[in-house]
């Protein structure tokens, strides 16, 4: 009963918020989406009325979008991550045309037009850089949610592992996998935040749930997920400062990781190595080079959304239906090489669009560094780790989606859109932060103390001034 109340409640207040500014019916869509309440809480929601949570949150966002459309026309950002987005929905609608089972490719575009609707949406929604912060912060408390679910289960329940054998939210164990990992680098980011208040029960909960999304991953025994995981924790440690800090912190991860690890984990991710004898790795390869035939067989468009696993044996896979395991040759194989590309394209220029974002807010930074006090610090210290945390999620997607075809989990396009809009939103936050710390001259400052009162005047000043104004 509690969490159909606060399903209604944050629904009500979600789209309260919304219809004053539409960002935040975007935030209740990928919250919810993010969440699942309908598996995370099945047992608690079957007794209570039926409802599609994440419909209802998209039907709220996409009618605050409507009602704030002549603001957005006159105020929103384009930029070239969403274009490359608009030419993907082009290609995947043209594959449909083409496609060998018609009624399976139009089924799963409707998933698409869901999914791709709201993230254009908060294309244009999501502008501004405390924007961005708070969307990592959503993401990190509600992936965190669900690592502390998972932890709890397995604490309390003699290491019961639903994760690991019935997956979450109609992914399996590595779906699930791949989407807790994609908290951990913003659970660093709210674990090195110093800005603003509650500065230490941030960095305690970002601790905390970072090690219980580390912990889910490994109990979930996918191998990609945790070198995913293991990329991003890489990839932030390398870039994180002071780098003494960066290497106890590693050391202390290792430490950590060898503990919550226990035997039977440590040899299934130490088995990545033995993939020549490996007979799932086996099949992945199999697969993988099913669908690079059937993307040569049709190059342009494919063979149609989600179409290729019908035809994944007859081109070299192990069985009949076989998924690809794999988004960029999945996306090649059903709608084409192009398609693929343009893909591939849009998470490559979001990674580098956030490389120089954060390059840009570090220059900044060393500039301005004797200008700033304790606190603007901290902000730019902050949104720098934001940028990081981005880069690292967006990275350990790209390297899981290797082994995954999870082209319609609404996380990785809400990480595609942020990766577009933060360039500018990064842009737009220095130009208001360097009027902010604007140094006063000193020869400013002596003259106001010496003569604080307003000079004279002269008539022929007067006459000059009225003379321009009737000009």
């Amino acid at each position: 009963m509690k969490q159909f109340l606060f399903l209604t409640a944050a629904v009500m207040i979600g789209g309260t918020a919304a219809i004053a500014a539409p960002f935040w019916g975007v935030m209740l869509y990928y919250a919810l989406a993010t969440l699942r309440p309908q598996n995370l809480w099945a047992w608690a929601l079957a007794d209570m009325p039926t409802v599609r949570w994440s419909l209802l949150a998209g039907g709220i966002a996409i009618g605050a979008f409507v009602i704030h459309l002549p603001t957005i026309i006159n105020t929103a950002r384009t930029n070239k991550v969403l274009g490359l987005l608009l030419v993907y929905a082009v290609l995947i609608t043209l594959s449909v045309l083409t496609a060998f089972n018609p009624k399976v490719a139009q089924f799963w575009l409707e998933e698409y037009a869901k999914v791709i609707a709201i993230a254009v949406i908060a294309s244009l929604v999501i502008q501004q850089l405390w924007q961005v912060r708070a969307m990592a912060i959503m993401i990190v408390l509600s992936i965190g949610y669900i690592a502390l679910e998972i932890n709890h289960l397995y604490f309390t329940q003699g290491g019961r592992l639903d994760i690991l054998h019935d997956g979450y939210g109609g992914l399996d164990n590595n779906g699930a996998g791949t989407l807790l990992a994609l908290g951990i680098p913003f659970a660093y980011f709210l674990t090195v935040s110093r800005a603003g208040r509650w500065v230490g029960p941030r960095r305690a909960i970002g601790v905390v749930l970072g090690l219980m999304m580390l912990h889910a991953v490994m109990m979930t025994y996918s191998r990609g997920a945790m070198l995913a995981a293991a990329v991003g924790v890489g990839w932030i440690l390398f870039h994180h400062r002071p780098r003494k800090q960066a290497a106890a912190a590693g050391l202390a991860m290792v430490l950590v990781v060898g503990v919550m690890a226990g035997p039977e984990i440590r040899d299934r991710f130490t088995s990545t190595a033995q993939f020549q004898t490996d007979a799932s790795a086996q099949s992945r390869f199999e697969s993988w080079g099913a669908a690079w035939r059937m993307a040569w067989d049709n190059p342009v468009l494919g063979k149609g959304i989600r179409n290729s696993n019908a035809y994944s044996e007859n081109f070299g896979a192990d069985m009949a239906g076989r998924t690809i395991h794999n988004q960029y040759l999945q996306l090649a194989a059903d709608s084409g090489i192009p398609a693929a590309l343009i893909y591939i394209t849009m998470l490559l220029l979001g990674v580098w669009g956030v490389h120089l974002a954060r390059r840009k807010l570090l220059r900044f930074h060393g500039d301005k560094e004797d200008d700033l006090d304790y606190e603007q610090h901290a902000r730019l210290d902050e949104a720098a780790a934001l940028t990081l945390a981005l880069q690292a999620a967006l990275l350990m997607f790209m390297f899981s989606a290797m082994f995954l075809s999870v082209e319609l989990v609404e996380l990785p396009w809400l990480l595609i859109v942020l990766a577009g809009v933060t360039p500018m939103a990064v842009h737009f936050f220095l130009d208001a932060f360097d009027d902010e710390v604007q140094p006063v001259s000193e020869a400013e400052a002596e003259g106001e103390s010496l003569d604080p009162t307003p000079p004279a005047v002269s008539p022929a000043q007067i006459a000059h001034g009225e003379e321009r104004r009737a000009a």
